[in-house]
């Protein structure tokens, strides 16, 4: 090696530190490049886990609808009638608001439906018993005859209500056993016939205990109400009087007109 050469070579390594500390400076500077690699590699990862929480809470926020308002419930008032909401009766929610009207309260009595009739026990506000409440919805061929008490085979001379309904009221408060408010109303487009019958407890001892619980004007009222054929189902008939399943009423549809 030439003098001028080496001359040139002796200031190479100026500044550079010693052999031995050469390795140790490589180790620390890779020590500090992991070190910023992982700090990189959590800060993206911790803006991922925002970026996701912030989208999941707008679509949230978009997509599902708002709570709407509380329900506020009221407790239902003494003396109130609902049907059981399995099984809807839309003839008891006719009829329930027409017995309140005397302070009247309606019940399911047992055994309380069947098909073309429903039976309901009658209630002052202080729970006294006040008899019950029949009523039964007939299929009736060709025009009806309607009974007459005192004459049996005769036909009665009907009353006529709005909608094309006839009807007879049959009030009979002589017979103390078993006093009674009835009205039997037939719909002349499809001769579908209704019965309707209050009646006091039986056998009450004194006429004043035995008197129905409705009167013969509310009776005669809600049998003769257009939405009373339609509160039974289409299909709904009681086969007839003698039949176990139908009320048995004081005045009955005769048997022979009953389809």
């Amino acid at each position: 090696m030439t003098v001028q050469l080496t001359s040139l070579l002796e200031h190479v390594l100026d500044g550079e530190p010693e052999a031995g500390d050469a390795v140790d400076e490589i180790f620390r500077r890779a020590d500090r490049l992991r070190r910023r690699r992982t700090r990189a590699l959590l800060a993206a990862g911790l803006a991922a886990v925002v970026v996701i929480v912030v989208a999941g809470w707008l679509l949230t926020t978009t997509l599902m609808p708002a709570a709407g308002p509380d329900v506020k419930t009221t407790p239902a008032t003494a003396g109130a009638v609902t049907a059981p909401p399995a099984v809807a009766d839309r003839v008891l929610a006719l009829l329930a608001p027409v017995a309140a009207e005397k302070k009247m309260d309606l019940a399911p009595r047992p055994p309380e439906r069947g098909d073309g009739w429903r039976q309901y026990s009658v209630t002052d506000r202080d729970g006294k018993p006040r008899g019950t409440l029949e009523v039964a919805v007939y299929a009736v061929r060709d025009d009806l005859c309607f009974p007459v008490t005192a004459a049996p085979g005769s036909c009665a001379k009907t009353e006529w209500a709005p909608a094309g309904i006839e009807y007879v009221r049959y009030d009979d408060d002589q017979d103390p056993g078993w006093q009674v408010h009835e009205t039997i109303a037939r719909r002349i487009s499809d001769g579908r016939t209704v019965v309707v019958m209050a009646t006091g407890e039986r056998d009450a001892g004194r006429p004043s205990d035995g008197k129905p619980g409705l009167t013969g004007a509310q009776v005669e009222k809600v049998a003769t109400d257009k939405r009373l054929f339609d509160a039974f189902g289409p299909d709904e008939k009681c086969p007839g009087p003698a039949a176990d399943a139908c009320p048995v009423f004081k005045v009955p549809v005769p048997a022979g007109q009953i389809d």
